[in-house]
């Protein structure tokens, strides 16, 4: 395994028990099944510049016109520097002019509601009550398709060409198997000798990342880098965000079995019950300390 450079770091402690950031132990039962939303879902925050010059393409579309619509959605964005997003972009929805973002990312995403997303966060919640906060809490449950993509300040156009190539190479696939659970695993010496790491591994058909290696190509100014999609984190330290917060082997095995006991059910390995969307998102908050998660500000989704 190939270890990164570690980050300077003060003296590493364990994780402690209950941490006043989290929930309270007492409370714990009663929001169970609260689903998180503070750190992503949330309004745009870019300028929305302009609105489409007539209101008669936000008429439904026929199904059967879908594919032609989103490559006329293409042809006009590469051919003209429009300040709208037209139909089929805006309705599901897309951001139609974006000033100022800085990083965006995609990411694949067990639906919200559904049983394994709810178990994700349970296992958040209740690892958070007992142990206090790690990295993996400042997200939202997903898979990510790429890293960050680093835009300029004005990147209007890139976006608009990154979600249009999305949303055709999406559109043009049919019958996408969505990603499976295989089990809850864990990774020694994660991403840095002494801490350690939990994730729930998945089943990734190849289709998607063919998906982020096609938009990468086609937008080459945004260097996306595509990801693995292999996993969904649930528990680790000092990647991003340092801290004095390790996850010991002890630990990972306690918070191993936690996920088990939360993640282990029928509903949750079972594909007709668990449906996934593609989301696009601006990190518009990036947090400094576990505890206070990131904030993402939804660009697009689709629905598989």
């Amino acid at each position: 395994m190939t270890i990164s450079t570690a980050p300077s770091l003060p003296t590493a402690v364990r994780l402690q028990p209950h941490s006043p950031i989290c929930d309270p132990p007492s409370t714990l039962q009663a929001s169970r099944l609260q689903l998180r939303t503070a750190n992503a879902f949330t309004l745009p925050l870019g300028q929305l510049l302009s609105e489409p010059q007539s209101s008669h393409d936000d008429a439904p579309k026929c199904t059967s016109c879908k594919n032609e619509d989103a490559d006329n959605a293409m042809q006009l964005m590469l051919s003209a520097d429009r300040a709208w997003m037209p139909a089929p972009l805006r309705t599901i929805p897309f951001w139609r002019s974006v000033r100022g973002p800085h990083k965006c990312i995609v990411y694949l995403e067990p639906r919200r509601g559904s049983p394994l997303y709810t178990g994700i966060e349970e296992f958040f919640r209740a690892s958070c009550a007992l142990w206090g906060p790690t990295e993996a809490h400042m997200y939202h449950p997903h898979s990510s398709m790429t890293g960050f993509i680093d835009l300029p300040t004005d990147a209007g156009a890139v976006i608009a060409r990154i979600a249009c190539h999305l949303h055709v190479l999406i559109s043009s696939r049919s019958h996408m198997v969505a990603p499976g659970v295989r089990a809850v695993t864990a990774v020694a010496d994660y991403p840095h000798p002494g801490t350690h790491k939990i994730d729930v591994a998945l089943d990734t058909p190849l289709v998607f990342r063919n998906i982020v290696d096609e938009v990468s190509r086609l937008v080459p100014e945004a260097r996306i880098r595509p990801k693995r999609m292999g996993h969904i984190s649930l528990a680790y330290c000092n990647k991003h965000v340092a801290s004095s917060t390790v996850v010991t082997s002890e630990q990972a095995e306690k918070l191993g079995a936690l996920a088990r006991s939360l993640l282990y059910m029928p509903d949750v390995f079972d594909p007709a019950q668990n449906p996934w969307d593609i989301a696009f998102y601006e990190l518009s908050f990036k947090s400094p300390v576990l505890g206070t998660p990131h904030r993402f500000t939804q660009i697009a989704r689709w629905q598989l």
